[in-house]
């Protein structure tokens, strides 16, 4: 699959107990243009997702677009991948400094 763009984005809002995730990816695989939606909460696998098709690679992008500015209105922050990597791999090993 070729990757076209990606984005993960956390939304953490402590007063209401909030603390989730949303990927973004769009790329291209044997079928045609295909963006990918993921999201959960912070530590979870998360839902499924959303799988969306596009015969273009521009309807895909706008779309792409949409939602990016869609997850930005309502709180969320993009981060980059290594963000996410660093905290997995923190929920994942044992604390060493005790």
């Amino acid at each position: 699959m070729l990757c076209y763009k990606y984005s993960y984005y956390v939304c953490i809002i402590p007063d209401r107990n909030k603390e989730a995730f949303y990927e973004l990816f769009a790329g291209k695989d044997l079928w045609g243009f295909i963006l990918i939606r993921r999201w959960g909460r912070i530590g979870t696998k998360g839902q499924p997702g959303k799988k969306q098709r596009f015969l273009e690679k521009t309807g895909m992008l706008k779309e792409y677009e949409r939602v990016h500015h869609e997850r930005i209105k309502h709180g969320y922050l993009q981060v980059n991948q290594t963000f996410h990597e660093i905290m997995k791999q923190e929920s994942d090993t044992p604390d060493s400094r005790t």
